[in-house]
C-alpha cells in the first residue's frame, strides 16, 4: 500500500512541478537554516564534555567581598597549590595553568613570540586531550621537559618527529633548553582550555621571586582539581574550606577572601564569573539561536501548509472521485501524507547540501568551529526535523484534503472561502509576526553596533598601531617589566625621527586586554577599593590625548613622578572619596611608602562598552604603589606594548618601515603588531556575529512569509473568481477589487506585526541589558518596522489581486 502511495505522491509532485519546487526551496532553507543553528548550539552545550572525569572535576575560584557584592575570580595564588597538595593529596589531583607568552626558537631557527602554558604533572591525569606520541612529563629532577602541539610541532620541526627535539624557551635571563617528550593533540574545537607548548610548574621559580609564590595576596593563573570519589566531594569541599580558614587566621597578615569550587560544566557557560584561562560564552546568546532556528523552521513548515491548502482546489476533483471509488478518510490520509514524507525527504537531503556549503561562512560569522561528522547527536537532529516538518507541515493538509465531501467538489460547490478558515488565518499572522519580530530585533542590533563604534571611549585611537614586545628576560615581575621598557626603548627613539610618527609611548595596557592590573588594599577607616593600574611613561596621556582636568602629566625631569606619582581618573576619585587630589596620597593598612597624585584625567573607556568605567590610576614606577597594595591580581601577559601614533592614512607603509628598523635593532626577536581601532573591534565581535545572523535569519523568514501569503492570496482569489467577474461587470475598478482583497489579509498581518513590536522590544531590552552604553529603542524605529512589514503584505495581495482583476470576465463566467 505505501508503495502505491509513494509511487503516486513522486507522480503528483513531478506533475505540479512550480508548487513542488516552491516549497522544497521554502522547507530546505528552513531545514538548512536550523539545521546549521542547532549543531552549532549542539556544539557548545557539548564543550568539555569528552573528559573522562568531566564530572569530578572543579575550577577552583577566589571568592572575595566587593562593596556589598560578592564577587568570583578564577586566579589563584601560587602558595595555593602546595598547601593543597600536602594536605589533600590522597582525596584529589590538583593542577595550575599558568598561561605566559616566551620568546621560543629551535637551535638555528627564528625566534617566535609562543604561547607556553606551565601546568602541574596532573593536568594530564585531570583532562582527557590525547597524547599522540611519547609520556607525559612527571615531577622529576629533570624539569625542563615540554609536550607540545600537532601544530606547534610542524611550526617549529615540520614533518619530522618532535621527540627528542629541543626547544630553546626564554623562561627567565637567558634560553633554556626543554627536551620535547610528548606530542599531544591540537586543543579540541569543544575545549574550552587552549595550549600550545605545556611544561611544567616545577619551573614557576625561574619566572617569580619567592615572595610571589608565597604571597597569598597575588594571583597568577588558574587552578583546577579531580575528586577522586566524587561521592566524596561534600566532605572534601567542606574540610578543605574549614583547613584554608584556619590557616588564614593563623596568618600574621589578614586575608579576607575565600575559596569555591565550580564544576567544569559551568565553566564556560557561566558569564558571571571572570572568565581567566577558560573560554567562556554568554549562554542567552544560545537561547536566542534556539529560538531564531525554531521561528524559521516553524515558519518553513506553515509556509508548506499554506501552500498546500492553497494548492487544494487542483487536488478537490482528484479527491472527489477516489472517494466515489471507494477511497477511505485514512487512505486518502496515508497518500497525501506519502507526498508530505517524500518531499520531507528531499527537502531534508538539499537542506543538508546548503548547510555543507554554507558552514563555512557560518562559522566565519560566529568565530566558530562547529562540523559536520553526522555524530549521534547530529544525526538526532537531523531525525528530529525530519520529524517535526513531516508531522507538522504535512498533517493538517493531509487531514483537510481527506475531509472533502464527493458531491460538493464534483458538482463544483466546494467553499475555500478565506475567511472561514481560521487557523489558516493564524498561520499567516504568526508567519508575519516571526518576520517582524525578526527584522525589528535587526534593526536594533544594527544600531547598537552603530552606537557602540561612534561613541566616544574618552580616548584617540584612531591611527595608532600597537607594537608588542617579546617577552623580556627576566626573573620576577619588577625586572620583567623594567626589561620591557628598557629594550622598546631604543626603538622608541629611532621611529620618532620618522616624519609620519607623531607620538610614541610605552605602556602595559591600554584598552579591552585585560592587561591592566587589578589591585586593592584596605584603607584605615576598613574600606575596601579596589582599582585597575597600567604602567606607562610620560607620553601616553599625549599620545591617547587623554583629557587632564587637575593637575599636570608625568614628566621625566621630576624624579617623585618615577617614585611615587600617580595619574587617577574621576571614578578612582570618587571611590576614594576625596574632593581634589592634588597631591593627595594613597593610604592603606598595609602602609603606602611616600606616594602623591600629581594629575586627574576625565573618565575613558580602558575596558570594553560591556563594562562600567572602572576606578583607575596610571603610574610611571610601580614600587611604591605596589608594596602598599592588599591584593593584585595579574593578567597572563603583562609584557609592555609600543604604540605609535601615525600622521596620514599610509599605516602599512608605515608598518612596513617600523619592522625594518625592528630588524636592525633586534635581529631575528619576532615583530608583532596590530591596529588598534582593529583590536577594538574585535571586543564586539560576538555581538557583531549574531547581529548579522539575525539579519540573514530575517531575510530569510520575510521571504518565506512572503510565499506563504502568496500562497494565501492565491486560495482566496482562486475560490473568487466569479465574484471578480460579477463586480467587473458591475463596474468595480481593478483598485477597488485590490482595496477588497487587502482589508482581508491587512487585518491579520496588523495583529502580527503589532503583536510582534513590544515582543521584540522586551527581548532587545534584555539583549541591551549586557552593555554599559545602550543605544535607545526609538519610536521611529519601530514606526520603521511596522510600515516594512504593513508594506511589504500590500505589495505581495496588491500584485495578485490586480492580476487576477484584469482577467477578461467572460472567461471567469462562461462556465455558468
Amino acid at each position: 500500500m505505501w508503495k502505491n502511495y509513494l509511487i503516486i505522491g513522486f507522480r503528483n509532485l513531478f506533475r505540479n512541478k512550480t508548487y513542488s519546487i516552491i516549497n522544497l526551496l521554502g522547507l530546505s532553507v528552513g531545514v538548512a537554516t536550523s539545521m546549521l543553528l542547532f549543531f552549532y548550539i549542539q556544539h557548545q552545550l557539548d564543550m568539555d564534555k569528552f573528559h573522562a572525569s568531566k564530572d569530578s572535576i572543579y575550577r577552583v575560584l577566589r571568592s572575595y567581598e566587593s562593596g556589598e557584592d560578592l564577587k568570583f575570580s578564577p586566579s589563584l595564588p601560587l602558595a595555593l597549590k602546595p598547601v593543597l597538595e600536602s594536605n589533600f593529596g590522597d582525596a584529589m589531583v590538583y593542577t595550575s595553568i599558568l598561561p605566559n607568552s616566551f620568546l621560543t626558537k629551535t637551535e638555528n631557527g627564528d625566534g617566535f613570540r609562543q604561547e607556553v602554558t606551565m601546568v602541574s604533572p596532573g593536568f594530564f591525569e585531570i583532562f582527557s586531550f590525547k597524547m599522540l606520541q611519547g609520556t607525559f612529563p612527571k615531577k622529576s629532577e629533570n624539569r625542563y621537559e615540554a609536550v607540545i602541539s600537532e601544530s606547534t610541532s610542524k611550526k617549529y620541526f615540520g614533518s619530522q618527529s618532535p621527540l627528542g627535539q629541543n626547544l630553546l624557551i626564554r623562561v627567565a635571563e637567558e634560553f633554556i633548553n626543554f627536551e620535547v617528550v610528548g606530542l599531544i593533540e591540537d586543543k579540541p574545537n569543544n575545549s574550552s582550555l587552549a595550549y600550545e607548548v605545556l611544561i611544567l610548574d616545577d619551573n614557576v621559580d625561574l619566572l617569580y621571586t619567592k615572595q610571589q609564590i608565597e604571597h597569598w595576596h597575588m594571583a597568577f593563573g588558574d587552578g583546577y582539581l579531580m575528586v577522586r570519589d566524587n561521592n566524596q566531594f561534600r566532605n572534601f569541599e567542606s574540610s578543605m574550606k574549614a583547613y584554608i580558614a584556619r590557616l588564614f587566621n593563623d596568618s600574621d597578615e589578614p586575608i579576607d577572601y575565600f575559596f569555591e569550587l565550580q564544576p567544569l560544566e559551568d565553566v564556560y557557560l557561566n558569564t558571571e564569573i571572570m572568565s581567566g584561562t577558560a573560554a567562556s560564552m554568554n549562554p542567552k546568546i544560545l537561547w536566542v539561536l534556539s529560538g531564531i532556528g525554531v521561528l524559521i523552521l516553524l515558519i518553513a513548515c506553515i509556509n508548506y501548509t499554506t501552500m498546500a491548502l492553497g494548492n487544494s482546489t487542483v487536488r478537490a476533483r482528484e479527491v472527489g472521485v477516489r472517494k466515489t471509488m471507494g477511497a477511505g478518510k485514512f487512505q486518502l490520509f496515508g497518500q497525501f501524507m506519502a507526498e508530505s514524507i517524500i518531499l520531507t525527504v528531499f527537502s531534508v537531503c538539499v537542506g543538508m547540501i546548503l548547510a555543507f556549503v554554507f558552514l563555512p561562512t557560518f562559522n566565519d560569522w560566529l568565530t566558530t568551529e562547529v562540523t559536520i561528522n553526522f555524530s549521534l547527536p547530529q544525526i538526532g537532529i537531523i531525525l528530529g526535523l525530519s520529524l517535526v516538518i513531516a508531522v507538522l507541515a504535512g498533517s493538517y493538509p493531509s487531514v483537510f484534503l481527506a475531509s472533502f465531501l464527493p458531491i460538493q467538489v464534483l458538482k463544483s460547490n466546494l467553499s475555500l472561502n478565506f475567511g472561514k478558515q481560521r487557523l489558516r488565518l493564524t498561520l499567516l499572522g504568526f508567519q508575519f509576526f516571526v518576520s517582524i519580530f525578526l527584522i525589528t530585533c535587526t534593526l536594533i542590533m544594527h544600531k547598537q553596533m552603530r552606537t557602540i563604534e561612534d561613541h566616544d571611549l574618552g580616548f584617540d585611537h584612531h591611527s595608532i598601531v600597537q607594537i608588542n614586545i617579546p617577552p623580556p628576560a627576566s626573573q620576577g615581575l619588577a625586572s620583567f617589566i623594567d626589561n620591557g621598557f628598557e629594550f622598546a626603548l631604543p626603538f622608541k627613539n629611532e621611529i620618532l625621527k620618522y616624519p609620519e610618527v607623531e607620538r610614541v609611548s610605552l605602556a602595559t595596557a591600554v584598552y579591552g586586554d585585560k592587561s591592566w592590573f587589578q589591585a586593592g588594599f584596605e584603607t584605615p577607616d576598613d574600606r575596601e577599593v579596589n582599582f585597575s593600574i597600567n604602567i606607562v611613561d610620560e607620553d601616553f596621556l599625549e599620545l591617547f590625548g587623554l583629557e587632564l582636568l587637575e593637575g599636570r602629566n608625568f614628566s621625566a625631569m621630576v624624579p617623585s613622578d618615577k617614585k611615587g606619582g600617580f595619574i587617577l581618573n574621576e571614578s578612582m576619585k570618587n571611590a576614594l572619596g576625596w574632593d581634589d587630589v592634588l597631591d593627595k596620597a594613597l593610604e592603606s593598612k598595609r602602609g603606602f611608602p611616600d606616594n602623591r597624585a600629581v594629575g586627574l584625567v576625565k573618565d575613558f573607556h580602558f575596558e570594553s562598552l560591556y563594562n562600567p568605567i572602572n576606578p583607575g590610576i596610571l603610574i610611571l614606577g610601580y614600587e611604591n604603589i605596589f608594596s602598599g597594595l592588599h591584593s593584585l591580581m595579574m593578567n597572563d601577559d603583562m609584557t609592555p606594548k609600543i604604540f605609535v601614533k601615525i600622521i596620514g592614512n599610509n599605516v602599512q607603509e608605515s608598518i612596513g618601515k617600523f619592522e625594518d628598523k625592528w630588524r636592525a635593532l633586534y635581529g631575528t626577536d619576532p615583530f608583532e603588531y596590530s591596529i588598534l581601532d582593529d583590536s577594538i573591534a574585535v571586543q564586539y565581535e560576538q555581538d557583531r556575529s549574531l547581529s548579522s545572523l539575525v539579519t540573514v535569519a530575517s531575510l530569510i523568514a520575510i521571504i518565506i512569509a512572503g510565499m506563504g501569503l502568496f500562497a494565501m492570496v492565491s486560495l482566496t482569489i482562486a475560490g473568487r473568481y466569479k465574484e471578480i467577474g460579477v463586480r467587473k461587470v458591475l463596474g468595480a475598478t481593478s483598485f477597488e477589487i485590490s482595496l477588497l482583497f487587502n482589508r482581508q489579509f491587512l487585518k491579520i498581518n496588523l495583529i502580527g506585526i503589532v503583536l510582534a513590536l513590544p515582543v521584540s522590544y522586551y527581548l532587545m531590552q534584555q539583549w541591551l541589558a549586557n552593555f554599559i552604553l545602550k543605544t535607545e529603542i526609538s519610536f521611529g524605529l519601530l514606526f520603521f518596522s511596522f510600515l516594512l512589514g504593513l508594506g511589504f503584505s500590500i505589495l505581495i495581495v496588491s500584485i495578485q489581486s490586480l492580476s487576477a482583476s484584469l482577467l477578461n470576465p467572460v472567461d471567469t463566467l462562461k462556465s455558468e
